[in-house]
C-alpha cells in the first residue's frame, strides 16, 4: 500500500512537471509571440526577442504591403500599354507576373542563404527577416522606377 501511495505521489509530480514544461514551451513558441506582445509597443526601440519579432513581420508586412501596390499600379499600367499594341507586341503584363513570381522564389532562397550559418538561433530569424525587409523595399523601388520609365 505504501509502495502504491509513493508511485501515485511520483507520477503525480511527473504530471505536474509535464504540464509546466509544455506550457513553458507554448508559451515560448514564435507562434504564440504575438499574445505575449504589446501591440502599442515602441519598435524604436523593442526590449526584447517577442517585441524585435512582432516589430520586424510588421515592417515586413508594411513593406510587401507598398511593393504589392507598386506592383499593381505597374501591372495596370502595363495592360493599358498592352491594349494599344499590335498582337504580336502584347503580353507585357504577363512578362511582369512570371518576373514577381521568379523575384519571390529568389528572395526566398537568397535570404535563407543570407541567414543560414545562424539558422535556427534567434538571430538566425532576425537575419532572414532583415533580409527579406531590404529585398522587399528594392523591390518596391524597381518596380515604382520602371512604371516612372513608362511615364506612369
Amino acid at each position: 500500500m505504501i509502495r502504491h501511495a509513493f508511485k501515485m505521489l511520483v507520477l503525480m509530480k511527473t504530471l505536474r512537471l509535464s504540464v509546466l514544461v509544455a506550457t513553458l514551451m507554448i508559451g515560448s513558441h514564435p507562434g504564440f509571440a504575438q499574445y505575449k506582445v504589446n501591440p502599442n509597443i515602441d519598435c524604436g526601440y523593442p526590449l526584447n526577442n517577442n517585441e524585435r519579432t512582432f516589430c520586424a513581420e510588421k515592417a515586413l508586412k508594411e513593406a510587401e504591403a507598398s511593393m504589392t501596390t507598386a506592383y499593381e499600379r505597374l501591372h495596370a499600367k502595363l495592360v493599358q500599354m498592352d491594349a494599344d499594341l499590335p498582337e504580336h507586341l502584347k503580353g507585357a503584363p504577363a512578362a511582369l507576373e512570371d518576373a514577381q513570381a521568379a523575384w519571390e522564389t529568389y528572395r526566398e532562397k537568397d535570404c535563407t542563404s543570407y541567414a543560414f550559418p545562424f539558422k535556427g538561433g534567434t538571430r538566425g530569424n532576425e537575419l532572414y527577416r532583415s533580409c527579406m525587409i531590404v529585398v522587399t523595399m528594392k523591390r518596391t523601388d524597381d518596380l515604382t522606377a520602371t512604371l516612372e520609365d513608362y511615364g506612369n
